[in-house]
C-alpha cells in the first residue's frame, strides 16, 4: 500500500510523454470523491434542487422521452442543448430525477473533467507537482464550485467542455511533433464543440481558440497551410455544431435565429428588464465591471483573487505573449464574454453591490475560476522554483503551509456566513425562499397525488418544481404540450384531475411570467365550476376535479 502511494505520488511530478500526463488519474479519482461528498450534502438537504433553473433544466432532459408530447422538439430553445441531452440516460430512473441525482452523477464527471483538464494545463505550462495539486485544490475547495457541480445547472458542463478544449488545445502546441488535424479536432475540436452547445460562452471560445491556432501553429512551424490546416480543424467542428442549431430553431420555429430574438430568448428578457429601467450595466463601462468583479469576489474569494493577480504579473514578465502563456490567457474567454455581454445589455447580473440590490444570474462570475487558480499555480511554482526555494527545504514547506493556510483562512471565512457571502450560495437561497410558498405546494401535491393528469402551467413563477412533485411529466398537460395544453385549458374537465397554479394576480401585470391556466380560470370560471380548491398557500393553490 505504502509503495502504492509513494509511486501515485511520484506520478504528480513525473516529466511528460507524448500525450500521457502522469498524475492525471490521481486528481480525477480526488475530485470524484470530493464530488460525492459534496452531492450527498446538497442531496439529503435538498439544496441541489434550490435553484428554480436546476429543477427546469431537469425537467427538460426527461420530458423527451416522458411527455404527452415527447421528442427532440422538447429541447426548446431558451437553453443550448448538450446539458440537457447528457441528463437524459441519468434521469430515466423516476428516483434519480426528483432528486436531482441524475444531475448529481452529471456534475461529478464533470467535476472530474474539469479538474483533470486543469491538471493537465497547468503540466503542460510546465508546473511541477506543488503548483499542479494547488490548481486543483484551489478549485475543489471552492464551496461555490462545489454546490453548483451538484446541480442541473450548465455551468458544469460549460466549464468541464471548454477546459477540456483548452487542455486539447496546449497538448497541441507543447507538443514536439506536428500533431495531425485529425488529433487537433478530436482532442480540442469535439470539447469546443460540445461547449457550443452548452452555453454561448463556448462560441466565444471558439472564436479566441481559432485565432490562436492559427497564429500559434504559423508563430512555431512557419508553414501557412498547417496553419489554415490546423484552424480549420480545430473549428469545423464547433462550426457544425452552431449550424445546427441554427437550423434546429429554423426547422421548429421558422426562425433561425429564434434562440436569440424569440419570445423566451435572452433579448426579450434583458429588453423588458430595460424598459423597467432595471438594466444598469448596459452602456456603463463602470458599472459593468463593478457589478461582475463583486460577483467574480464572491465566488472565487479574495485570497484566490490576489494570489491570481500577482501570479499574471509573473506570467507577464516570465513568459510575455509566448505560446504556453496565451494558452492560460484562454482560459480567461468566458469572464471577457460575460462583461462585454453585461456592457451591451445581452445579459443582466444582480448581487449586493448592484443596482438593484438582489441575487441574480451570479453564476455567471464560477467560469473566470479556472484562470484565477491557474494564474495562482503560476505563482506558486514560481515561489517554488525560485533561487530562494531552492537553497532551504524549509522555504518550500512554507509555501506551502501559507498558501493552505490562505485556502483554509477563506474557507472558514465563508463558512461563518455561507449563504451571504458566496455570491452563488446566496442566488440559490434566495431562490428557495422566493419559491417556498410553491415548493410546499408541491410537496403536498406529491404526497397526495394517486393518479390523473394534471393540468399546470410549468412556466409560471416559481412553478419550475416539477421534479420536486415527482410525478411522471406524462401525466401532465402544460406548455411543453403545446397544443394539448391549448385543449387541456378550452375543456379542463375532460382532460385534467388536478390543477396546480400560482394565484399572485400582480403576476397578470406585471413582466413576470404569468400562470395561463390561472388567467383562464378567472377569464372563464365556468369551465372550472367542478374543481374543489383542496390545497393553498398564500401564492399556489390545488384543485381537483369532483366527479358528479
Amino acid at each position: 500500500m505504502n509503495r502504492w502511494l509513494h509511486d501515485r505520488w511520484e506520478s504528480l511530478d513525473s516529466p511528460l510523454f507524448g500525450r500521457r500526463v502522469p498524475g492525471t488519474l490521481v486528481v480525477t479519482w480526488i475530485a470524484l470523491v470530493v464530488g460525492l461528498a459534496a452531492c450527498i450534502y446538497t442531496t439529503r438537504n435538498g439544496s441541489n434542487l434550490w435553484y428554480s433553473d436546476a429543477q427546469s433544466h431537469l425537467t427538460i432532459a426527461r420530458r423527451i422521452f416522458d411527455s404527452k408530447a415527447p421528442g427532440f422538439q422538447q429541447l426548446g430553445t431558451v437553453w443550448l442543448p448538450v446539458p440537457h441531452l447528457l441528463l437524459v440516460p441519468l434521469v430515466i430512473w423516476l428516483p434519480m430525477w426528483s432528486t436531482g441525482w441524475g444531475a448529481c452523477v452529471l456534475g461529478m464527471l464533470c467535476l472530474a473533467a474539469s479538474v483533470a483538464a486543469l491538471y493537465r494545463i497547468a503540466a503542460r505550462f510546465g508546473m511541477r507537482r506543488m503548483a499542479r495539486l494547488f490548481v486543483v485544490i484551489f478549485f475543489l475547495a471552492n464551496p461555490s464550485i462545489l454546490y453548483t457541480y451538484t446541480t442541473a445547472l450548465t455551468e458544469p458542463v460549460l466549464i468541464a467542455t471548454m477546459l477540456g478544449a483548452v487542455a486539447g488545445i496546449s497538448g497541441w502546441i507543447s507538443s514536439d511533433r506536428k500533431l495531425s488535424g485529425g488529433e487537433l479536432a478530436v482532442f480540442a475540436g469535439i470539447p469546443a464543440g460540445m461547449s457550443v452547445l452548452s452555453r454561448y460562452e463556448g462560441w466565444a471560445l471558439v472564436g479566441t481558440g481559432s485565432l490562436f491556432v492559427a497564429w500559434a501553429s504559423w508563430n512555431k512551424w512557419r508553414d501557412i497551410r498547417y496553419a489554415v490546416r490546423m484552424t480549420l480543424s480545430f473549428a469545423v467542428i464547433p462550426a457544425a455544431c452552431a449550424l445546427w442549431w441554427v437550423s434546429y430553431n429554423f426547422a421548429l420555429y421558422g426562425n433561425p435565429l429564434e434562440f436569440m430574438f424569440g419570445e423566451y430568448s435572452a433579448a426579450t428578457q434583458q429588453r423588458n428588464i430595460s424598459e423597467s429601467g432595471l438594466l444598469t450595466t448596459k452602456g456603463n463601462a463602470g458599472l459593468t465591471f463593478s457589478v461582475y468583479g463583486w460577483s467574480v469576489l464572491e465566488a472565487a474569494g479574495i485570497a484566490l483573487i490576489v494570489l491570481a493577480f500577482i501570479g499574471s504579473i509573473v506570467l507577464i514578465l516570465t513568459r510575455g505573449l509566448s505560446r504556453q502563456a496565451l494558452v492560460i490567457w484562454l482560459t480567461a474567454t468566458p469572464a471577457a464574454f460575460s462583461i462585454l455581454s453585461l456592457f451591451l445589455g445581452q445579459t443582466a447580473i444582480n448581487n449586493d453591490h448592484s443596482l438593484p440590490t438582489t441575487w441574480w444570474n451570479n453564476r455567471f462570475a464560477l467560469s473566470a475560476i479556472p484562470v484565477l487558480v491557474l494564474l495562482a499555480g503560476i505563482l506558486i511554482d514560481f515561489l517554488r522554483t525560485s533561487k530562494w526555494a531552492r537553497r532551504s527545504r524549509a522555504s518550500v514547506w512554507l509555501v506551502a503551509g501559507t498558501t493552505l493556510a490562505v485556502i483554509i483562512a477563506q474557507n472558514v471565512w465563508w463558512a461563518q456566513d455561507l449563504s451571504q457571502r458566496s455570491a452563488v450560495i446566496a442566488e440559490a437561497v434566495l431562490s428557495e425562499e422566493s419559491g417556498k410558498q410553491a415548493r410546499e405546494a408541491g410537496k403536498w401535491m406529491g404526497e397526495q397525488y394517486q393518479g390523473g393528469n394534471i393540468l399546470m402551467d410549468e412556466t409560471a413563477r416559481n412553478n419550475a418544481i416539477l421534479p420536486m412533485i415527482g410525478v411522471r411529466l406524462d401525466q401532465y398537460y402544460n406548455r411543453s404540450t403545446g397544443d394539448l395544453f391549448d385543449q387541456a385549458l378550452q375543456e379542463p374537465t375532460s382532460h385534467a384531475e388536478w390543477i396546480f397554479v400560482n394565484t399572485e394576480t400582480e403576476a397578470l401585470d406585471d413582466s413576470g411570467p404569468v400562470d395561463q391556466v390561472y388567467r383562464a380560470m378567472l377569464e372563464h370560471p365556468d369551465r372550472f365550476e367542478n374543481y374543489r380548491l383542496v390545497y393553498q398557500t398564500p401564492t399556489h393553490s390545488v384543485y381537483r376535479l369532483v366527479r358528479q
